[in-house]
């Protein structure tokens, strides 16, 4: 409790800039955050703020929750002090089973089986707060106190609103070092000697409810019983009703609740104890005071029953219940994968498309289409580069060296190699520093989604045209014009738009989608990649490096790699094919564009698992594929 103002300290200095990049991919979706113990209460508050910055419907869960109702759709956050209990490693275990959009751990230790599963999967990410406090004994203090201040400080951030976090670290420090939170202890001690506590609260301070129920109830000081005001009032208060004198009441309130607050008090009976603890401020004030009114109560509760709330004491069948395995969850086959992904794109009931083939079973369309991809030869391999050679989050690294082997691999059997990327020289620039230049010929690349074509031996300027499209223009002074906050590269056949911090993707998306339509431009189109929105002409396809690597080899015959196949997905017509194979996102059509990699494989990892299949005999490549048991 002493450093809790030098952790507040550490979280208002602290670089954030990971977490900000999570939370940014997080922003259109529903998050399901996951905490045991202590951090639970970190689960719920970024839940709740989700919710509440984002209109995202979110929530907290257990691990083991979690681990039985996974949501592919939402990112997962998991939060861990410590990092090693068998409960998180089973929770991020089943968030990479499930290939939920995406993964984010928090922890306190740089150096734990936590951290060595997320380093493993380049797919997930790993928050590494260095807080310079102790570690917490039995109950989260500093550690939970950094993981929701962090958060509460990146939402703020996010959404340009730093004085209002600035007023909230004012506060804390306010009540860290004792103006109010004495009054706090005060109330407190009307609350000892009790065997059961009603803890009301309201929407502010929710997060002082949560984390009192569970330190209280976990430092075996009180039985809790939580509840919102309305809630209480449906049934609740029948435990007062015939328990009242062996019972008290701790209601928290802030400024949206008190007047409910007030009027809830008055009704209930005088036979017990009822203390009320106000925090002031704004909701997100409120919610980190109720955390630390939490911290204090707790204290005052313990010590007046002799325990110690950071060393209670742990009976023998509690370490033997902590340490409790699991259990081995059943692994879906590599069938059952590809199957489930595929069904998670298609609406119920639809039907194939009139040329999909004879049969609307998501089963039957993927055995044929394994059967047809490996039974068809194929002069050349086509790869997306940003997300299937590098990923995403490495973007600005050279690819990994397993990867690099793989190809190497296959250009030394002289198959011929095409990368379709959106990027200008810099890919060019990567792939030359990785691979050799005797095998620089067999190397293809389309720049900037296919629009230039050209060896990667030729290390010449890119000769585009000084001056791009009218239409292109058009969109670029129009975006310019309505919001300058907007990060826009305008080349002559492709305008990059990036979101700024704090811009939804999803709004962004459906802005410069809206804005190409009401111009009505004919000649332009819009797609997604992983981390940009791209506006196309006409002449730009990454299909026209297929044709290019085709053309070379005298075969239509391509295998083609990618990892956004989903519509508008940067790779949906490239993966429109029997030969198209997805890293990640699948289309809708069941004869095309398959991610059949064994389950929880994605991105490079994906790419690696696709490449080794790959057998190459005189210039020509075979999909050989594991059998699925």
């Amino acid at each position: 409790m002493s450093e809790l103002g030098t952790t507040l300290d550490w979280v208002v200095e602290a670089d954030i800039s990971d977490i900000l990049l999570g939370l940014e991919e997080s922003r259109d979706e529903s998050i399901i955050a996951v905490g045991s113990g202590g951090s639970f209460s970190a689960a719920h508050h970024l839940a709740r703020l989700q919710q509440t910055f984002n209109g995202r419907v979110s929530a907290a869960m257990t691990p083991y929750q979690f681990r039985a109702e996974p949501t592919a759709d939402a990112h997962c956050w998991i939060f861990s002090a410590g990092g090693s209990n068998v409960d998180v490693i089973a929770a991020v275990t089943a968030a990479n089973r499930a290939e939920v959009a995406g993964v984010n751990a928090v922890t306190m230790r740089r150096t734990s089986a936590l951290a060595r599963f997320v380093g493993e999967d380049p797919t997930m990410r790993l928050h590494y707060l260095a807080v310079p406090s102790k570690r917490d004994g039995f109950l989260a203090t500093n550690s939970l106190l950094a993981f929701c201040a962090v958060m509460t400080r990146a939402y703020m951030e996010m959404n340009g609103n730093a004085e209002g976090w600035r007023q909230i670290v004012a506060q804390m420090r306010q009540l860290i070092e004792g103006q109010i939170s004495d009054s706090w202890r005060a109330a407190a001690l009307q609350l000892t000697g009790l065997q059961h506590l009603v803890v009301l609260h309201g929407a502010d301070t929710s997060l002082g409810a949560v984390d009192l129920e569970s330190k209280l109830v976990e430092a075996g000081i009180v039985g809790v019983q939580m509840a919102d005001y309305r809630q209480f009032a449906h049934g609740r208060h029948h435990w007062l009703a015939k328990n009242g004198r062996l019972s008290g009441v701790l209601a928290l309130t802030s400024t949206r609740d008190r007047s409910l607050a007030r009027r809830t008090l008055r009704l209930l009976p005088s036979d017990g104890p009822c203390a009320v603890i106000d925090v002031p401020g704004s909701p997100e004030e409120a919610q980190l005071a109720s955390l630390l009114a939490a911290f204090y109560i707790t204290e005052e509760l313990s010590f007046a029953r002799g325990i110690d709330p950071g060393q209670p004491g742990v009976p023998e069948f509690g370490r033997k219940l902590y340490s409790l395995t699991v259990g081995k969850a059943d692994r879906r086959t590599r069938h059952q994968a590809s199957v489930d992904r595929k069904r998670c794109v298609r609406p119920a009931g639809l039907s194939s498309k009139p040329h999909s083939g004879p049969s609307d079973s998501i089963e039957v369309a993927h055995r044929l289409f394994e059967e047809d991809l490996t039974s068809t030869p194929f002069g050349a391999v086509v790869l997306d580069y940003d997300g299937t050679v590098v990923d995403t989050q490495d973007r600005f690294e050279l690819p990994r060296e397993d990867l690099v082997a793989e190809v190497l691999r296959i250009l030394h059997c002289r198959l011929q190699l095409g990368i379709a990327t959106g990027r200008g020289r810099s890919a060019g620039a990567d792939l030359r520093a990785v691979i050799p230049e005797e095998f620089w010929p067999l190397v293809t690349i389309g720049y900037y989604n296919g629009a230039v074509i050209r060896d990667l031996a030729d290390t010449e300027p890119l000769d585009e045209p000084s001056q791009p499209s009218g239409q292109l223009d058009m969109v670029h002074d129009v975006l310019q014009r309505d919001d300058s906050t907007l990060r826009l590269t305008l080349r002559a056949h492709q305008l990059t738009v990036e979101p700024e911090a704090g811009l939804s993707k999803d709004k962004l998306w459906q802005h410069v989608r809206m804005l190409v339509d009401e111009l009505e431009l004919p000649l332009v189109r819009v797609v997604r990649s992983s981390h940009s929105i791209d506006v196309l002409d006409s002449s730009t396809s990454k299909l026209h490096v297929v044709d290019a690597v085709a053309a070379r080899v005298q075969t239509a015959a391509v295998l083609r790699i990618g990892d956004r196949g989903r519509w508008p997905g940067n790779d949906y017509a490239l993966l429109a094919s029997p030969l198209g194979l997805s890293v990640d996102q699948v289309s809708q059509d069941l004869t095309e564009c398959w991610n059949i990699a064994p389950e929880g494989i994605r991105g490079t990892r994906a790419t690696l698992y696709y490449l080794r299949s790959v057998d190459v005999l005189d210039g020509i490549g075979r999909m050989r594929l594991e059998k699925d048991e």
